[in-house]
Protein backbone atom coordinates (compact mmCIF):
# COMPACT_ATOMS: atom_id res chain seq x y z
CA UNK A 1 0.00 0.00 0.00
CA UNK A 2 2.86 2.53 0.76
CA UNK A 3 4.90 3.75 -2.46
CA UNK A 4 7.03 5.96 -4.12
CA UNK A 5 6.79 7.33 -7.52
CA UNK A 6 8.63 7.50 -10.17
CA UNK A 7 10.26 9.31 -13.36
CA UNK A 8 7.77 10.39 -15.60
CA UNK A 9 9.22 8.14 -18.64
CA UNK A 10 9.11 5.33 -16.77
CA UNK A 11 5.52 5.65 -15.27
CA UNK A 12 4.12 6.09 -18.58
CA UNK A 13 5.85 2.52 -19.45
CA UNK A 14 4.49 1.14 -16.56
CA UNK A 15 1.00 3.15 -17.58
CA UNK A 16 0.84 1.50 -20.49
CA UNK A 17 0.83 -2.02 -19.55
CA UNK A 18 -2.69 -1.73 -17.87
CA UNK A 19 -4.15 -1.19 -20.71
CA UNK A 20 -3.79 -5.30 -21.45
CA UNK A 21 -5.81 -6.02 -18.76
CA UNK A 22 -9.17 -8.14 -19.41
CA UNK A 23 -10.69 -7.89 -16.39
CA UNK A 24 -14.33 -8.02 -17.39
CA UNK A 25 -13.66 -11.36 -18.58
CA UNK A 26 -13.91 -12.53 -14.59
CA UNK A 27 -17.98 -12.32 -14.06
CA UNK A 28 -17.81 -11.03 -11.06
CA UNK A 29 -16.28 -7.76 -12.30
CA UNK A 30 -18.67 -7.28 -15.07
CA UNK A 31 -20.47 -4.41 -13.43
CA UNK A 32 -17.57 -2.26 -12.53
CA UNK A 33 -15.46 0.00 -14.41
CA UNK A 34 -11.83 -1.21 -15.00
CA UNK A 35 -9.06 1.19 -14.84
CA UNK A 36 -7.31 2.62 -17.88
CA UNK A 37 -4.50 4.04 -18.77
CA UNK A 38 -5.73 7.64 -19.06
CA UNK A 39 -7.67 6.68 -15.90
CA UNK A 40 -4.89 6.35 -13.26
CA UNK A 41 -4.90 10.53 -12.73
CA UNK A 42 -8.49 9.78 -11.60
CA UNK A 43 -7.93 6.90 -9.60
CA UNK A 44 -4.99 8.60 -7.53
CA UNK A 45 -7.06 11.56 -6.70
CA UNK A 46 -9.70 9.50 -5.60
CA UNK A 47 -7.45 7.67 -3.54
CA UNK A 48 -5.64 10.51 -1.98
CA UNK A 49 -8.60 12.05 -1.15
CA UNK A 50 -10.15 9.24 0.19
CA UNK A 51 -7.10 8.78 2.80
CA UNK A 52 -6.86 12.08 3.24
CA UNK A 53 -8.12 11.66 7.05
CA UNK A 54 -5.78 8.58 7.76
CA UNK A 55 -3.15 9.65 10.65
CA UNK A 56 -0.38 7.37 8.65
CA UNK A 57 -0.33 9.68 5.58
CA UNK A 58 -0.77 12.86 8.02
CA UNK A 59 1.94 11.72 9.91
CA UNK A 60 4.31 10.66 6.04
CA UNK A 61 3.65 14.49 5.52
CA UNK A 62 4.57 15.49 9.44
CA UNK A 63 1.55 16.30 10.64
CA UNK A 64 -0.05 18.60 7.06
CA UNK A 65 -2.01 16.32 4.64
CA UNK A 66 0.03 17.20 1.37
CA UNK A 67 -2.39 16.38 -1.46
CA UNK A 68 -0.94 17.19 -4.73
CA UNK A 69 2.08 14.47 -2.81
CA UNK A 70 -0.20 11.74 -2.10
CA UNK A 71 -1.78 12.12 -5.30
CA UNK A 72 1.51 11.65 -7.41
CA UNK A 73 2.23 8.35 -4.23
CA UNK A 74 -1.25 6.61 -5.53
CA UNK A 75 -0.42 7.12 -9.38
CA UNK A 76 3.00 5.53 -9.50
CA UNK A 77 1.38 2.68 -6.91
CA UNK A 78 -1.42 2.28 -9.52
CA UNK A 79 1.37 2.31 -12.26
CA UNK A 80 3.29 -0.38 -11.15
CA UNK A 81 0.45 -2.85 -10.46
CA UNK A 82 1.27 -6.42 -11.60
CA UNK A 83 0.01 -7.38 -15.17
CA UNK A 84 -2.54 -9.44 -13.16
CA UNK A 85 -3.78 -7.05 -10.72
CA UNK A 86 -7.47 -5.94 -10.09
CA UNK A 87 -8.01 -2.28 -10.48
CA UNK A 88 -12.24 -0.50 -10.35
CA UNK A 89 -14.10 1.74 -9.89
CA UNK A 90 -17.65 2.25 -9.22
CA UNK A 91 -17.94 3.92 -12.94
CA UNK A 92 -16.40 6.33 -14.86
CA UNK A 93 -16.82 9.29 -12.34
CA UNK A 94 -14.56 6.85 -10.08
CA UNK A 95 -16.14 7.70 -6.86
CA UNK A 96 -14.28 5.02 -5.16
CA UNK A 97 -11.72 2.92 -6.12
CA UNK A 98 -10.27 -1.11 -5.16
CA UNK A 99 -7.10 -2.51 -6.13
CA UNK A 100 -6.68 -6.52 -5.51
CA UNK A 101 -3.46 -8.33 -5.89
CA UNK A 102 -3.73 -11.91 -6.77
CA UNK A 103 -1.66 -14.73 -4.88
CA UNK A 104 2.13 -15.07 -5.96
CA UNK A 105 1.91 -12.02 -8.08
CA UNK A 106 5.00 -10.17 -8.84
CA UNK A 107 5.01 -6.63 -6.32
CA UNK A 108 7.42 -4.22 -6.67
CA UNK A 109 9.60 -3.72 -3.83
CA UNK A 110 10.57 -0.62 -2.11
CA UNK A 111 13.86 -0.28 -3.86
CA UNK A 112 12.44 -0.80 -7.16
CA UNK A 113 10.40 2.95 -5.86
CA UNK A 114 13.88 4.34 -4.89
CA UNK A 115 15.91 3.18 -7.73
CA UNK A 116 12.67 4.65 -10.44
CA UNK A 117 12.20 7.18 -8.85
CA UNK A 118 15.66 9.19 -9.45
CA UNK A 119 16.06 13.03 -8.63
CA UNK A 120 12.43 13.45 -8.87
CA UNK A 121 11.56 11.63 -5.46
CA UNK A 122 13.75 13.67 -3.84
CA UNK A 123 12.40 16.50 -4.58
CA UNK A 124 8.78 15.88 -4.99
CA UNK A 125 9.02 14.25 -1.57
CA UNK A 126 11.78 15.29 0.19
CA UNK A 127 13.82 13.23 2.07
CA UNK A 128 12.29 13.68 5.20
CA UNK A 129 9.48 12.38 4.00
CA UNK A 130 11.13 9.94 2.29
CA UNK A 131 12.94 8.29 5.73
CA UNK A 132 9.44 8.42 7.72
CA UNK A 133 7.91 6.18 4.85
CA UNK A 134 11.28 4.22 4.51
CA UNK A 135 11.11 3.59 8.44
CA UNK A 136 6.71 2.78 8.23
CA UNK A 137 7.35 0.39 4.88
CA UNK A 138 9.88 -1.69 7.40
CA UNK A 139 7.60 -1.82 9.77
CA UNK A 140 4.88 -2.95 7.78
CA UNK A 141 6.85 -5.85 5.81
CA UNK A 142 7.49 -7.54 9.30
CA UNK A 143 3.43 -7.10 9.86
CA UNK A 144 3.51 -8.80 6.41
CA UNK A 145 5.61 -11.78 7.19
CA UNK A 146 3.91 -12.59 10.03
CA UNK A 147 0.63 -12.41 8.96
CA UNK A 148 0.48 -13.11 4.89
CA UNK A 149 0.69 -16.78 3.54
CA UNK A 150 2.30 -17.39 -0.06
CA UNK A 151 -1.42 -18.00 -0.94
CA UNK A 152 -2.90 -14.42 0.06
CA UNK A 153 -3.47 -12.14 -2.57
CA UNK A 154 -3.61 -8.98 -1.30
CA UNK A 155 -6.33 -5.90 -1.10
CA UNK A 156 -4.00 -2.97 -1.73
CA UNK A 157 -6.44 -0.25 -1.22
CA UNK A 158 -9.79 -0.03 -1.01
CA UNK A 159 -11.44 4.20 -0.44
CA UNK A 160 -14.10 6.17 -1.48
CA UNK A 161 -13.77 9.92 -2.15
CA UNK A 162 -14.57 12.18 1.10
CA UNK A 163 -17.71 14.03 -0.53
CA UNK A 164 -19.07 10.23 -1.63
CA UNK A 165 -18.32 8.39 2.11
CA UNK A 166 -21.30 7.09 3.44
CA UNK A 167 -23.51 6.90 -0.18
CA UNK A 168 -22.39 3.08 -0.46
CA UNK A 169 -20.58 3.66 -3.70
CA UNK A 170 -17.86 1.40 -2.67
CA UNK A 171 -20.16 -1.64 -1.91
CA UNK A 172 -20.58 -2.91 -5.48
CA UNK A 173 -16.73 -3.22 -5.41
CA UNK A 174 -16.20 -5.11 -2.46
CA UNK A 175 -18.74 -7.44 -3.18
CA UNK A 176 -17.05 -7.88 -6.72
CA UNK A 177 -13.94 -8.59 -4.93
CA UNK A 178 -15.92 -11.08 -2.41
CA UNK A 179 -17.62 -12.72 -5.79
CA UNK A 180 -14.29 -12.80 -7.07
CA UNK A 181 -12.45 -14.76 -4.01
CA UNK A 182 -15.04 -16.85 -3.27
CA UNK A 183 -15.48 -18.38 -7.16
CA UNK A 184 -11.85 -18.79 -7.22
CA UNK A 185 -10.93 -19.81 -3.81
CA UNK A 186 -8.53 -17.07 -2.83
CA UNK A 187 -7.46 -16.39 0.36
CA UNK A 188 -7.21 -12.74 1.02
CA UNK A 189 -5.10 -10.73 2.78
CA UNK A 190 -5.62 -6.50 3.97
CA UNK A 191 -4.16 -3.76 6.48
CA UNK A 192 -5.86 -1.13 8.02
CA UNK A 193 -4.94 1.63 9.75
CA UNK A 194 -8.48 2.83 11.29
CA UNK A 195 -10.24 0.70 14.17
CA UNK A 196 -13.32 1.51 12.89
CA UNK A 197 -12.52 -0.70 9.42
CA UNK A 198 -11.94 -3.78 11.88
CA UNK A 199 -16.02 -4.17 12.21
CA UNK A 200 -16.24 -3.61 8.58
CA UNK A 201 -13.71 -5.88 7.29
CA UNK A 202 -14.72 -9.00 9.66
CA UNK A 203 -18.44 -8.58 8.45
CA UNK A 204 -16.98 -9.49 4.87
CA UNK A 205 -15.25 -12.51 6.97
CA UNK A 206 -12.05 -11.30 7.32
CA UNK A 207 -10.31 -11.91 10.72
CA UNK A 208 -8.28 -9.96 12.73
CA UNK A 209 -4.92 -11.43 12.82
CA UNK A 210 -2.38 -9.20 14.56
CA UNK A 211 -2.85 -5.46 16.45
CA UNK A 212 0.12 -3.58 16.80
CA UNK A 213 1.40 0.30 17.20
CA UNK A 214 4.12 1.45 15.08
CA UNK A 215 5.66 4.55 14.75
CA UNK A 216 3.87 8.07 15.19
CA UNK A 217 1.43 6.18 17.30
CA UNK A 218 -0.31 4.53 14.68
CA UNK A 219 -2.08 0.91 14.92
CA UNK A 220 -2.11 -1.57 12.37
CA UNK A 221 -4.63 -3.88 11.98
CA UNK A 222 -3.78 -7.26 9.90
CA UNK A 223 -6.66 -9.06 8.24
CA UNK A 224 -6.90 -12.31 6.63
CA UNK A 225 -9.84 -13.89 4.91
CA UNK A 226 -9.89 -17.71 4.09
CA UNK A 227 -10.92 -18.93 0.57
CA UNK A 228 -14.54 -20.24 0.82
CA UNK A 229 -14.99 -18.94 3.81
CA UNK A 230 -17.96 -20.20 5.62
CA UNK A 231 -20.42 -16.62 5.45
Amino acid sequence: MWRIFVLKQKFTIFAEKKTSMNIHSIPAFKECYVMQHEDIQRFATTLADGFSQYDMFKYICYGKYDHDIMRLFWEVSLALLPDNAICIADSKEVNSVLAYIPPKSKEPGLLDYVKAGGLKMFFKFGIRRIIRLIRFEIEIEQVVKRNRTANDGYLMTFATRLDKQGQHYGKPLIKALLDYLDASGESCYLETLKAKNVALYQHFSFQLKEQTDTLGNLTIYAMQRPGNPTL
